[in-house]
C-alpha cells in the first residue's frame, strides 16, 4: 500500500459505523433469520447491512478475491486460500510504508506449520519474520518437506509459544495471522495491542469456538456434521486444559469484547451466536463486528470485510 493509500485509510476508517450493522444483524438473529438452506436471506442481509463496509474496503484496498461458491459450503471453506494470498499481498504492500527506520519484525502468532510466515519472509527479505505456536512439530515437518521452496531462508524463525501467555517485550512492526481458531484470534489481537503493534492484518476463523464454546446447533448437512466432529475434538483439548484453543481469560463472561457491543447484547447472546456460527454468516459477522469495535476502543482504526481485518494504530496514539 502506498503512503497515499494509507492516508485514504486513515481518513476513511474513523467514519465507518460498525454498531448500526451490528444492531441490524442482531435483530436478524433474534428473529431466527439465519442459516436458511440456500443462504438467500443471509446473502441479502449481509449485502444490505455490511455493504457500506465492503464498499469502503474496495475504495482503499485491491479488488477482493472472487468467491463464487455457495456460502457455508466445503467449496467456500476450501478456497479460503484465495483470501490468504490476498492478505499476504496486503501485508507485503502495507508494512514497509510505515517502517521509517523502526522495527522490521513481523510476528505471525498461531502460525501452525509456518507456511504463510515463510511466504512472507520470501517476499519481504528485508524484514524479520517470526512465527509462533504452542506446538513446534508442524513447523519442523514443514521445514523438512518445504526446504526446496525457500532454500537458505535466513529471515524466518519459529518460537514455541502459547498465544495466551505470549512474550510481550517484542515491538513488532505488524502482527499478522491467517485463520486463528476461535478465541485464539482474540488472543492474537490482545497480543498486538499489548506490544503496541502499528498494524494488525489478519483473517479470523472458527467463530464457533469463542467464549469457551465447543457446542454447535446441529443442522442436516455434511458441512455441519464435519464441524460437529471438529468440535468433539476441540472439546477434548479443552478438557485436557493444555491451552491449545481455550483460556479462562476468554471464557463466556469475556464476551462481547467491546463496551459498545455490551450495550446491545450479553454473554448469553454471544454464546448462542457462537453456537450458530458454523452455518451462519450473520453470526460470524456479529462476532467480527464486536472485534472491530474492540480494536477501535483500543486505539486502532479498522476496516473489515468477510473475516479479514486491517487495523492501524491511530497516529496520535502511535506517537504518544
Amino acid at each position: 500500500m502506498t503512503g497515499s493509500r494509507l492516508e485514504i485509510f486513515r481518513k476513511t476508517s474513523p467514519s465507518l459505523d460498525f454498531l448500526t450493522p451490528m444492531a441490524a444483524l442482531l435483530e436478524e438473529f433474534r428473529h431466527g433469520n439465519i442459516a436458511d438452506r440456500h443462504r438467500v436471506h443471509e446473502d441479502a442481509a449481509i449485502r444490505s447491512h455490511l455493504g457500506g463496509l465492503a464498499a469502503a474496503w474496495d475504495e482503499v484496498f485491491p479488488r477482493f478475491p472472487d468467491q463464487p461458491w455457495k456460502r457455508r459450503s466445503f467449496s467456500w471453506e476450501f478456497h479460503r486460500g484465495r483470501r490468504d494470498v490476498y492478505l499476504r499481498g496486503l501485508i507485503a504492500a502495507s508494512v514497509p510504508a510505515e517502517l521509517d527506520g523502526g522495527s522490521r519484525l513481523i510476528v505471525n502468532p498461531a502460525a501452525v506449520v509456518g507456511r504463510h510466515a515463510r511466504a512472507l519472509a520470501h517476499v519481504l527479505p528485508d524484514h524479520e519474520i517470526l512465527g509462533s505456536d504452542i506446538d513446534d512439530r508442524g513447523d519442523r515437518v514443514y521445514q523438512y518437506f518445504g526446504r526446496w521452496k525457500y532454500p537458505g531462508q535466513r529471515n524466518y524463525r519459529f518460537v514455541r509459544e502459547n498465544i495466551f501467555e505470549p512474550e510481550t517485550e517484542r515491538r513488532p512492526a505488524a502482527v499478522v495471522f491467517f485463520g486463528a481458531c476461535g478465541a485464539v484470534s482474540d488472543g492474537c489481537m490482545d497480543y498486538a495491542i499489548a506490544t503496541h503493534s502499528p498494524f494488525i492484518i489478519c483473517r479470523t476463523c472458527c467463530h464457533d469456538n469463542i467464549a469457551g464454546n465447543t457446542q454447535i446447533v446441529r443442522r442436516p448437512s455434511l458441512f455441519n456434521a464435519f464441524f460437529n466432529a471438529k468440535n468433539w475434538g476441540f472439546a477434548r483439548y479443552k478438557k485436557k486444559g493444555k491451552g491449545f484453543y481455550f483460556c479462562e481469560r476468554y471464557a463466556q463472561e469475556a464476551y462481547p469484547r467491546s463496551r459498545a457491543a455490551r450495550e446491545l447484547m450479553n454473554s448469553d447472546t454471544i454464546l448462542a451466536i457462537a453456537q450458530n456460527a458454523v452455518d451462519s454468516d450473520i453470526c460470524r459477522s456479529l462476532i467480527d463486528l464486536d472485534r472491530c469495535l474492540y480494536l477501535r476502543e483500543n486505539g486502532y482504526d479498522v476496516m473489515y470485510r468477510e473475516e479479514l481485518f486491517f487495523a492501524h494504530k491511530r497516529r496520535e496514539i502511535a506517537k504518544g
